[in-house]
C-alpha cells in the first residue's frame, strides 16, 4: 500500500512550526547539547506519512493522540544514525518499536537517558541528596561551589573605589569597608593580552574588540512634566531607577536623551522609594511624595551601557545615546568605547608602540606550553538584599522568604543584579582558588589527556591548547571536578546518569571558550558555530549557579528534570488565532523491550528486519561530530568507563567515522562508500515495500550528489524530495532571493524491480523529465502540498525531486549519445537547469535556448556580465546550478590572482582564444570531433558547449581570423547563437564590436 508520504508533504504547515522550534527545542532536547538537530515536529510528520496510508490529512493527524493506533503501534524503525535522537524520541512516542545506532559513545549516552524511564521524584531526591553531600571541607556541595563565586555588593555590602553620594548606595563611601560578600557572582568577564611581536617592545596588548559591557534599555515607570513645588518648573520624576550599576556616582548622563527614549531634552529625578523625596533637577529642592502611588505614571525606555575604562579600569555606566567618545567619571580620561586594541578580525595594535600584527603571530613566539595571559576586568553580580529578597522567622520559627527592600538602592529595578569592577577581595579569592586547585587536582576527577590534531581541533592546538583541561580556568576546574566527584557517589545507576546529563550540559558554558553578547546581554556556549573558536574575551560562569546566568547546574539539572517530565506529559505546538498554543498529548517516552539503543557501527550493528528506515545522515564535512564531542566525552567517561566498555578508550572512535575529514586522510570517496555500505545494510534488513526516508542539510552540491550516489548505488530509488526550511546561517544558504538553507526530505524504496535495466537515451529521459516537471507544476498550482501559496525556492526543490524519481529508476542505465553512462553530477545539473528553466521569472531565455547545456546556461544567466565573484557567493550567484569546480574544469572561471585568492574570476572570450583554438582543432582520427552536433535537439549541445561556440567565434572576430569558415562548420548552431549573441550584446556592452561582426555575416 503506497504511504502518505510517497505522494505529498505538509511542506508550509510544518516550515511554519519548524522555524520557532528551532530556537525553543522541546525540554527533551534541551537536556544535552548536541550538533545540528532536527525540529521534532518534521520527524512526527515524517513519521506519520510513513506510516499512513496515501490520502491521509497528515496535518489532521498530526495533533490526533496515537497511543493505541493499529498504523503506528509496533512498527518497526530504524535510524542507523540517531545522533540526538529525535527520531527515536518521535517513534516511541508514536508506540513504535525503534532501533537507533550510532558510533559516538556521546550520542548513545544522549539518547539513552532522554528515552530512559525515569521516577521523577527520585530524580529529584537524587539532586537533594547530590546538593547535601558533604565535601572534603565539611561543606556541601552546594555550599563549597557557591562559596568560589562571592564578592561584595557596591550597594549594600561592601566597599566602593569612588566615593558615592547618599543618593546612590544609601550613604556607603569608600571609607565604609565592609567585610561582607554575600552577594553571588553570576559573571567573571575576562580578556586575554597578546604580547606585543615588537621585539624593543614586548608590552602585553589587552584584546579588547571595544569596551562595552553591557547594552539594556529597561522599561521603568514615571511621573511625565512633575511640577516642583518650589521653582514651579516641570521635570520627569522616576518612580523606578533605570541603572545597570549600583554607584549613582559612576553614572554619566547624555544632556540631550538621559531622560529616556522619546523624552528629548526633558530632566530628570529619582523618587526615594524610603524617603519619599526626589530632588528638583532645576532648583536642587527635595520634593516628597509619600503617595506616589496616587500620581499619575507611564512608561518609558532608557537606553543603558556598562562601560569599562581602559586607562583605569572603572566599570561605569552611560545613560543615554551613547556618543562616538565618553570621559570615564573616575579617572576623567576620555576613550571611544566602540574601539579597542583588536584592529580587525584576528589583528591587534600595540597601544605602546602602533605594531599591527596577527594574534596567531603573537602566540606563535611563546613556548609551545605557554597560553596568552589573562585577566578578569568585570564581575555582573546579583544581591538578594538589593533584590528584596529577605529571610524572616514565622511563629514557628520557620525560615521564609519575603519581598522587602530595607535600603535605598539603585538596582532593585534590576532584580538586585549589577555590574562592577573587579577589586583586590575578589582578586585574592580567585587566587585563593587557584592555589587550592593545584594542592587538590591530583584527588579530583579530570580529563588529562592530550588534544589530538584533527580537522576541528587543530585551531586549538595553534592557539597552544594541549591538553582538554586548558580549556577551562583552574575555579571552574575545581567546581567541576568537584561536582563530577560527588555525582560519582551517587549509587543508583540511573540517577547517577541523570546527573551525569546536567553536568553534561553545564560543561557547554562553563569553560574559557564562553563568549559574553553585551547586545543581547547573554552568553555563548564553546558551541555556538559548531567549532573551536577560541575567544579573545570570555565569560566564566557560576558553576553552581543563582537564579541568574545562562547553563549553571542548577539551570541544567532542571533542564534534565523538566525533559524527562516531558517524557511523561509530551505536547505539541499548534498556531490557533495567529498564536502558538501548546497541546497536550497522553502519548509516552520510553523505551521499551521491543526498542534497542546501540552503540557501534551501522555497517556490521544492523539485525533483524524492519518497516521503515528514517535517519539524519552525516553531513560530509560540515560537522565533525567525534572531534567537538570528545569535549564532553573526556569528562564522561571519568565516571562511564567501568561501567559501558565503549567509554574505556580516552577519545571518540574516528577510523570508522564516516566524514570527510583530510586531516585524517578521509574524503569523498571515502564517505560516499561509507554510507553506500550502511545503506546496502538497511536495503538487506529492509521489507520489500517499505520506505528509507532520511534528510540532509543542503549546504554543498557536491555533498549532497555523493549521498544521492550512495542512495542509488544501494539499489535504492527516490520517489521525492521535499523542502523544510532550516537554520538561517548566512555562510549555508542554498537558494539566492530567498536566504534560507534547507534540510531536505527524501523519499526512497527499494528498486526491486522498479527500476529498468535496458539502455535509455540521455535526451529521451531529459524528455519525460520535462514533461514531469511540467505535471508537477500543475499539481503544485492545484494545491497538492496545501493551499497555501509555496516559496518559489521550495518548487525549485520539490520539481527537482520530482526529475530525479525518473533518472534513479533507470540509475546507471541511462546512456549519452556517445553511449557512456551519464553520471548522477551531470544528470543533476541538467535537471536543476531544467527546473530553473521552468519556474524562474529573473533571468529568462528565448525558446531558442531551452536545450542548450548548463555551462552555457549558467554562464548567460549568471556570469557574463561580470569579472568576478566573491568565493562565498558563487553558490548563490550561480542558483546553484553548478558547483565552482565543474565551472572552472569548463573553462569559463578561474580562480582569482588578487585578493589571496578570495575571489573567481569570469574569464573573458580573448583569455580563452588559444585553448579554443586547441578544441576546435579538427582531428579525422578522433570520430567524435566529425559531428560537433548530435541529431536530436535535446542533446544538440551534449558534445560541445554553446558558449564555448561563441567565446571561439567572438575570439576569431577579435583577431581579425576568418568567420565564415567556422560559421559553417557551426551552421547546425545558428538559431541559437543568433539568439545567444543578441542575448550577450544585450547584458554585456563591452561585447558590443565581435558580436556585431558575428551577427552581420549570420545575417548573410
Amino acid at each position: 500500500m503506497k504511504k502518505a508520504i510517497e505522494e505529498s508533504f505538509p511542506i508550509v504547515e510544518i516550515n511554519r512550526l519548524a522555524v520557532p522550534e528551532r530556537n525553543a527545542f522541546k525540554p527533551i532536547y534541551q537536556m544535552h547539547k548536541w550538533f545540528a538537530r532536527r525540529a521534532s515536529c518534521v520527524f512526527r510528520a515524517i513519521l506519520l506519512a510513513s506510516m499512513k496510508p496515501a490520502g491521509t490529512n497528515i496535518m489532521e493527524e498530526f495533533y490526533n493522540d496515537h497511543t493505541n493506533d493499529p498504523d503506528t503501534n509496533g512498527v518497526k524503525i530504524l535510524d542507523p544514525f540517531m545522533g540526538g535522537g529525535t527520531t527515536v524520541v518521535e517513534a516511541l512516542r508514536l508506540g513504535c518499536h525503534v532501533t537507533g545506532i550510532d558510533l559516538n559513545p556521546v550520542a548513545w549516552f544522549i539518547v539513552k537517558t532522554e528515552v530512559e524511564p525515569v521516577d521523577i521524584d527520585r530524580l529529584r531526591d537524587a539532586f537533594k541528596r547530590l546538593e547535601a553531600r558533604k565535601t572534603h571541607t565539611g561543606k556541601s556541595v552546594k555550599e563549597e561551589l557557591l562559596s568560589h563565586y562571592k564578592t561584595g555588593c557596591p550597594c549594600c555590602g561592601a566597599s566602593s573605589d569612588v566615593s558615592l553620594d547618599k543618593g546612590g548606595s544609601g550613604g556607603l563611601s569608600s571609607n565604609n569597608r565592609s567585610a561582607k560578600e554575600d552577594a553571588d557572582i553570576i559573571y567573571t568577564f575576562w580578556v586575554k593580552s597578546a604580547i606585543c611581536t615588537n621585539p624593543n617592545c614586548k608590552r602585553e596588548v589587552t584584546l579588547f574588540n571595544n569596551y562595552i559591557i553591557a547594552q539594556k534599555t529597561p522599561t521603568i515607570r514615571y511621573v511625565p512634566d512633575y511640577e516642583c513645588k518650589h521653582c514651579k518648573k516641570v521635570f520627569d520624576m522616576d518612580i523606578e531607577s533605570a541603572s545597570l550599576i549600583a554607584e549613582k556616582a559612576l553614572t554619566v548622563c547624555n544632556p540631550k536623551d538621559a531622560a529616556g527614549e522619546l523624552r528629548s531634552h526633558k530632566r530628570w529625578a529619582l523618587w526615594n522609594s524610603m524617603t519619599h523625596r526626589a530632588a528638583c533637577p532645576w532648583c536642587s529642592h527635595e520634593n516628597v511624595e509619600a503617595e506616589a502611588k496616587s500620581l499619575k505614571k507611564t512608561k518609558k525606555k532608557v537606553p543603558l551601557a556598562v562601560l569599562l575604562c581602559p586607562h583605569c579600569y572603572a566599570v561605569w555606566q552611560y545613560r543615554g545615546a551613547l556618543p562616538e567618545d565618553v570621559s570615564c567619571p573616575a579617572c576623567k580620561k576620555d576613550y571611544s568605547p566602540n574601539r579597542g586594541n583588536v584592529a580587525e578580525k584576528g589583528s591587534f595594535v600595540c597601544e605602546s608602540c602602533g605594531t599591527k600584527d596577527k594574534i596567531i603571530n603573537s602566540i606563535r613566539k611563546l613556548p609551545q606550553e605557554q597560553l596568552l595571559p589573562t585577566r578578569p576586568y568585570a564581575i555582573e553580580g546579583y544581591c538578594p538584599e538589593c533584590a528584596g529578597e529577605t529571610l524572616e522567622k514565622n511563629l514557628f520559627h520557620e525560615v521564609t522568604k519575603s519581598k522587602r527592600l530595607t535600603h535605598s538602592c539603585m538596582i532593585n529595578k534590576n532584580n538586585g543584579k549589577f555590574f562592577k569592577r573587579i577589586n583586590p577581595s575578589d582578586l585574592k579569592r580567585y587566587q585563593d582558588v587557584e592555589k587550592r586547585w593545584e594542592k587538590e587536582k591530583e584527588k579530583l576527577p579530570y580529563p588529562k589527556s592530550a588534544i589530538p590534531d584533527g580537522q576541528e581541533t587543530h585551531r586549538l592546538i595553534e592557539h597552544h591548547y594541549r591538553y582538554w583541561h586548558q580549556m577551562f580556568n583552574p575555579r571552574q576546574l575545581l567546581c567541576l571536578s568537584t561536582l563530577l566527584k560527588a555525582i560519582g557517589e551517587e549509587e543508583d545507576q540511573v540517577m547517577k546518569e541523570m546527573l551525569i546529563s546536567g553536568f553534561f550540559t553545564t560543561l557547554e558554558s562553563n569553560n574559557v571558550f564562553t563568549r559574553h553578547r553585551s547586545d543581547a546581554d547573554k552568553t555563548e556556549g564553546v558551541f555556538a558555530r559548531h567549532d573551536f573558536q577560541p575567544k579573545a574575551t570570555f565569560a566564566e560562569g557560576n558553576v553552581w549557579g543563582v537564579s541568574y546566568g545562562k547553563c549553571n547546574f542548577l539551570k541544567c539539572i532542571n533542564k534534565a528534570i523538566e525533559g524527562k517530565v516531558f517524557c511523561y506529559k509530551p505536547y505539541d505546538r499548534k498556531y490557533s488565532e495567529n498564536k502558538i498554543i501548546s497541546e497536550n498529548r497522553n502519548e509516552i517516552i520510553e523505551a521499551n523491550n521491543d526498542s534497542k539503543i546501540f552503540c557501534g557501527n551501522s555497517r556490521n550493528t544492523i539485525e533483524g528486519k524492519f518497516n521503515i528506515v528514517i535517519t539524519d545522515p552525516p553531513y560530509a564535512d560540515n560537522v565533525n561530530y567525534s572531534e567537538l564531542a570528545d569535549f564532553f566525552y573526556v569528562w564522561l567517561r571519568l565516571l562511564l568507563s567501568k561501567t559501558y566498555p565503549h567509554f574505556s578508550p580516552e577519545l571518540t572512535p574516528k577510523v570508522e567515522e564516516i566524514v570527510e575529514n583530510p586531516t585524517r586522510g578521509k574524503t569523498a570517496k571515502d564517505y560516499e562508500e561509507g554510507l553506500t555500505n550502511v545503506w546496502k545494510k538497511c536495503h538487506e534488513y529492509l521489507e520489500d515495500q517499505g520506505l528509507v526516508v532520511f534528510t540532509f542539510h543542503h549546504a554543498e552540491g557536491s555533498a549532497w550528489e555523493s549521498l544521492l550516489e550512495s542512495v542509488c548505488n544501494a539499489g535504492f530509488l527516490i520517489e521525492a524530495v521535499y523542502p523544510i526550511h532550516g537554520e538561517s546561517e548566512s555562510s549555508l544558504h542554498l537558494m539566492d532571493k530567498q536566504a534560507i538553507s534547507y534540510d531536505l526530505i527524501h523519499v526512497c524504496k527499494k528498486r526491486n524491480g522498479n527500476g529498468n535495466t535496458k539502455k535509455r537515451s540521455w535526451a529521451g529521459v531529459r524528455q519525460e523529465i520535462r514533461a514531469k516537471a511540467r505535471e508537477e507544476i500543475a499539481m503544485i498550482e492545484s494545491g497538492r502540498y496545501g493551499s497555501e501559496k509555496l516559496l518559489p525556492a521550495d518548487i525549485n526543490i520539490i520539481l527537482i525531486g520530482k526529475c530525479l524519481e525518473l533518472y534513479s529508476k533507470h540509475y546507471g542505465a541511462i546512456v549519452d549519445h556517445n553511449g557512456d553512462v551519464v553520471p548522477l553530477q551531470k544528470a543533476l545539473a541538467s535537471i536543476r537547469m531544467m527546473v530553473e528553466q521552468l519556474i524562474d521569472t529573473a533571468h529568462p531565455l528565448s525558446s531558442e535556448l531551452e536545450h542548450i547545456d548548463t555551462v552555457s546556461y549558467v554562464y548567460l544567466t549568471c556570469l557574463c556580465d561580470r569579472k568576478e565573484i566573491q568565493s562565498d557567493e558563487v553558490h548563490k550567484a550561480t542558483r546553484g546550478i553548478l558547483e565552482i569546480d565543474g565551472l572552472i574544469k569548463a573553462g569559463v572561471m578561474r580562480k582569482g590572482r588578487a585578493k589571496r585568492g578570495r575571489t573567481y574570476e569570469v574569464k573573458q572570450p580573448d583569455e580563452r582564444y588559444k585553448d579554443l583554438q586547441a578544441l576546435f582543432k579538427k582531428d579525422a582520427r578522433n570520430p567524435r570531433q566529425l559531428k560537433l552536433f548530435p541529431d536530436m535537439e535535446e542533446e544538440r549541445f551534449d558534445n560541445v558547449a554553446l558558449v564555448d561556440i561563441i567565446h571561439y567565434l567572438m575570439g576569431l572576430a577579435n583577431a581579425s581570423e576568418n568567420l565564415m569558415l567556422w560559421l559553417n562548420e557551426f551552421k547546425q548552431a545558428i538559431p541559437q547563437m543568433r539568439v545567444a549573441l543578441e542575448y550577450l550584446k544585450k547584458r554585456n556592452p563591452t561585447f558590443q564590436i565581435p558580436i556585431q561582426k558575428i551577427v552581420s555575416l549570420i545575417e548573410v
